[in-house]
């Protein structure tokens, strides 16, 4: 399932690569609200964090960003949002929109940090809060209700009456 959620953040990026989305959006910060809702309480957190950098990682080659920009902030996201996993559950649409809201405000302002620290040339303004703090990571939150939430719950309600119909025609055999 999160390879075929991997896929549609993935076609998102290509999309708004060549300029059919209007809009501005981090096209991989659902994805890494699942992949760490998902990731189990007892294991081991590397698992969410190399995920979070491969998917930085394909950011990274459709940006004229400094290279290792978004791998960083990805992975140090997910790495600081796996505290917060036991709060929302990755089956409620709403829950996954917020989980992907706080995602995307975390990624925004360590992308803001490594900027500075990177490249100096950028300029810090009142309006650049408003619009990428607050105004991304809820477009970002929509983006996840709309383009993860659908498809996920579809997913989970065929692979549900698919295993009871199988369940049913196994035990009506016997």
């Amino acid at each position: 399932m999160l390879l075929f959620l991997f896929l549609l953040a993935t076609t998102a990026l290509f999309l708004q690569a060549i300029d059919i989305f209007p809009l501005a959006f981090n096209a991989y910060t659902p994805w890494i609200a699942l992949v760490v809702l998902r990731h189990p309480l007892r294991k081991s957190p590397l698992s969410p964090l190399i995920a979070a950098a491969s998917a930085g990682f394909l950011s990274d080659l459709l940006s004229d960003l400094p290279l290792g920009l978004y791998p960083i902030s990805y992975a140090l996201c997910a790495g600081a949002t796996l505290r917060f996993r036991h709060h929302f559950l990755y089956e409620e649409p709403l829950h996954l929109a917020l989980f992907s809201s706080l995602v995307s405000f975390l990624s925004s302002l360590l992308q803001l940090f490594f900027l500075f620290l990177f490249d100096r040339r950028v300029a810090l303004s009142g309006q650049w809060i408003f619009i990428d703090w607050i105004g991304m990571s809820l477009i970002d939150g929509i983006y996840a209700l709309i383009w993860f939430s659908g498809p996920l719950l579809l997913l989970s309600k065929t692979w549900r009456n698919w295993s009871l119909f199988w369940l049913k025609k196994k035990h009506s055999r016997a």
